[in-house]
């Protein structure tokens, strides 16, 4: 093979393209890995892991002042900024020496194809030959129409992950899963916080029981919630002191004032400048077209993560990389489940969930059938002051079939990968129910969810 000749090319070092180019490597073929900005993309550096550390640290001095600690926000906002900095070099130096360890070539610099079997590096003057090619660009927030970001009032993730001074009063436009973490996070800080949602409840797509706790939960903390409301953006005014944002809402019109806006009204697949069009890739509502086995309509070239579509999270497109590396090296893998996904936003308290909603499951005909165990009644919670929330198991009560697990609660994200692995398994509620929980510890409260819709729980 010549030097410019390969087996896969992946365009994208985020979690999705590393994660392929290691799996392929590993199946014998020659890759090369193309990475325009930073080997391991938005999770590693503007997503998942600097808000999580940024969370986790708002979380700890907001109890540390229980005991006395008299460090400022701004303060502890510029030691989050330290510590998060450690976080993602650890994270990078890490990422890099597993990239070594696999000898996987990396060029720095933007794929673009030219041809289903060639892939131009312009930053480096040359086109590469390969025969196949996977393309893991990421995603990037979208703008809202009117109000564009400015990076000083106007807002977008990015940029308030970089953010020097703590907001006075956040304006957060967009109830998902980017906009309650970081109303979250600033209120642990106490900042002001206002929330926007166009949709009648914030994250519209999770339970509803579950929603409406959060929303209840956010705002005993301090938070403005409006649902319903939709920005104005024509109608409102940017000054040298803060930003003046109309809304349009059913029992009418009002203006809201804060000293910043963060616009979270979703993410848009990276596909601009790679050629896609050249070479007949379909593009629809922002993300790459893809079928189960992840090729797009050009057989040779397949697509993963972020730019092929929701949901938008790191763990669906690592394994969506191990998917198409064995669909290409002729394998059968089974088409990933996007309901057995599981989810968590890290909030406080946090929501995770894995598996159809109430909502949906009795819109597919299901006789639905749903069971909560409060964390009031679980010991763990006690101990750490966070009782808060509760578990929430959905099943069909003619089959005791499990349908999908919701919780609300401190660290249920760490509870939730069992849900996952019950519903990939089929284990029937009666099964589940003879698994024994640690004593004491959260995730207690999903055995004993699980106790009562099998109909063995104590609590009945």
């Amino acid at each position: 093979m010549a030097e410019d000749e390969y087996d896969l090319v992946v365009v994208g070092g985020g979690i999705a393209g590393y994660t392929a180019a290691i799996y392929a490597t590993r199946k014998g073929l020659r890759t090369l890995l193309v990475e325009q900005d930073q080997l391991g993309g938005v999770c590693l550096h503007r997503g998942c892991i600097p808000t999580k550390s940024l969370l986790e640290g708002a979380y700890s001095f907001l109890r540390a002042q229980t005991w006395s600690a008299t460090l400022s926000s701004q303060e502890v906002w510029r030691r989050l900024h330290q510590r998060k900095a450690e976080v993602v070099a650890q994270g990078y130096d890490s990422l890099v020496r597993l990239l070594r360890r696999h000898r996987i070539q990396v060029e720095k610099g933007r794929g673009s194809l030219v041809a289903p079997g060639r892939v131009a590096i312009p930053d480096l003057g040359k086109v590469v030959e390969t025969r196949w090619t996977i393309l893991a660009t990421g995603s990037s927030p979208i703008p809202l129409k009117g109000l564009p970001w400015d990076g000083s009032r106007i807002l977008s993730s990015d940029h308030l992950l970089e953010l020097d001074e703590l907001p006075q009063h956040l304006i957060v436009v967009g109830g998902g899963v980017v906009g309650v973490e970081f109303a979250s996070l600033l209120l642990d800080l106490g900042v002001q916080v206002t929330i926007v949602e166009i949709m009648p409840r914030l994250m519209s797509q999770e339970d509803r029981e579950i929603s409406r706790a959060l929303e209840k939960a956010l705002s005993s903390r301090g938070a403005s919630v409006l649902t319903g409301a939709r920005p104005i953006p024509e109608a409102s005014h940017m000054s040298r002191d803060g930003v003046e944002l109309a809304v349009a809402r059913e029992e009418g019109p009002c203006r809201i004032r804060g000293t910043h806006v963060l616009v979270a009204v979703g993410r848009t697949g990276n596909v601009q400048g790679l050629g896609l069009e050249d070479v007949g890739v379909a593009v629809k509502g922002g993300f790459i077209q893809v079928g189960g086995n992840l090729r797009t309509t050009q057989e040779v070239i397949y697509a993963i993560g972020d730019v092929a579509g929701g949901p938008l999270l790191a763990h669906k497109a690592a394994q969506e990389g191990r998917l198409a590396v064995e669909d290409l090296c002729g394998g059968s893998p089974c088409p990933l489940d996007r309901t057995l996904v599981p989810r968590v936003a890290y909030c406080r308290p946090q929501v995770a969930a894995v598996g159809l909603t109430e909502e949906e499951a009795t819109a597919l005909g299901f006789k639905v059938r749903a069971r909560r165990f409060s964390f009031r009644y679980n010991s763990m919670a006690h101990i750490v002051g966070e009782t808060e929330g509760f578990v929430k198991v959905v099943y069909d009560q003619e089959t005791g079939r499990l349908l999908g697990v919701h919780a609300l609660g401190h660290h249920v994200e760490e509870l939730i990968g069992e849900a996952a692995l019950a519903l990939k398994a089929g284990v029937s509620l009666r099964e589940w129910a003879d698994v024994l929980h640690p004593h004491p510890s959260i995730v207690e409260a999903l055995g004993e969810a699980v106790r009562m819709g099998a109909g063995t729980s104590i609590y009945l």
